[in-house]
């Protein structure tokens, strides 16, 4: 894990203090929440363009790790030896963190539109790596291996249309989405998954290739969440900027064009309170919906308490007890 002491000396700005840092990172806070239609504008900012990267690209390099946990492992070996396509790289984030997990043998490129963002992703990894970097505002590319690209926090920002125009000029064999997990994103992913599935690829997470999404026609979102550990000196930053970087909602989907994997046919999308008497989750079941009733009475203490720490996102394999009008009560087989 990378620590903030070592990105420090590779920032585009060289901030004077640690308060120094916090009030950069305010400021692009704001922008994000309150002055959205100002949120272009950090990126002519160098100092601000160094309070993201020292906060951002810290709490997102754990981010993919946990990720990469859902994934099928057989998937993971077909992309040793990809390219690894970093679309909308802001700072090399996902770059980074992918290149330490040291899985691929590829080349490395990042596309990335603000110029400021460029001259600090090639700072962070001139830092850390001797490998050629690839670089650009547009996409050239440099040779014929297999590609494998990924939106890290992108294709939210450049909606659907923009996203799919970028995968039809790259033709990857292999996609990998990490985005916000917000409502107002879901609609846009929906569109992309729907591309995807009707142009030869197939989904390997979250959901089976079923084309339709029980969520499609609602007034509601699917999503994910992780619990990441944070270094002690980023965890420190977090908490005097006051950000809570530990239980992120997110957005994950894979694709690949030719590897297909074993779709788990019970997804956990939304985790309801806790009642007196049971635990209560929305189950995404071979993309149908269902509400699953888990009873307290039937778990030892440990099971409970494990159980209520399961985040949306997990795959699980139920056994049905008992098929009610409202949910199914069922005993959880296994979780993961």
């Amino acid at each position: 894990m990378i620590k903030l002491s070592e990105i420090l000396p590779h920032l585009i700005h060289q901030f004077k203090s640690e308060n120094d840092l916090i009030r950069a990172i305010d400021e692009i806070s704001n922008k994000f929440t309150k002055e959205r239609n100002k949120i272009g504008d950090y990126l002519k900012d160098p100092r601000l363009v160094a309070a993201y990267t020292a906060f951002y690209l810290l709490t997102n390099i754990p981010k993919l790790e946990e990720v990469l946990k859902w994934l099928p492992g057989a998937w993971m070996k077909e992309l040793k030896n990809c390219d690894f396509i970093d679309l909308g790289a802001g700072p090399g984030t996902f770059s980074l963190a992918w290149k330490g997990l040291g899985i691929g043998n590829g080349d490395f490129y990042q596309v990335e539109q603000s110029e400021l963002m460029r001259q600090q992703g090639l700072l962070l990894w001139k830092g850390f790596h001797q490998e050629k970097l690839y670089q650009g505002a547009k996409w050239e590319w440099k040779n014929d291996r297999p590609k494998f690209l990924l939106f890290g926090h992108s294709a939210n920002e450049m909606g659907s249309d923009e996203a799919i125009r970028y995968i039809e000029k790259i033709n990857p064999e292999h996609i990998l989405f990490i985005e916000p997990g917000t409502k107002d994103f879901f609609p846009e992913m929906l569109k992309i998954r729907t591309y995807l599935l009707n142009h030869q690829h197939s989904v390997l997470f979250p959901c089976s290739n079923v084309l339709s999404c029980p969520m499609q026609n609602k007034d509601d979102w699917c999503h994910q969440f992780i619990h990441i550990k944070q270094d002690s000196e980023i965890e420190r930053i977090s908490q005097m900027a006051r950000k809570d970087r530990k239980l992120l909602p997110l957005t994950v989907h894979a694709y690949s064009r030719n590897f297909k994997g074993e779709n788990p046919q019970e997804r956990l999308v939304r985790v309801f309170p806790e009642t007196k008497f049971s635990l209560e989750w929305e189950i995404c079941h071979l993309n149908q919906l269902e509400r699953y009733q888990i009873m307290k009475r039937d778990l030892s203490s440990k099971e409970i308490k494990d159980l209520g720490a399961v985040l949306a996102g997990a795959s699980i394999e139920s056994e049905l007890l008992k098929e009610l009008d409202q949910y199914n009560r069922v005993k959880i087989l296994k979780v993961k």
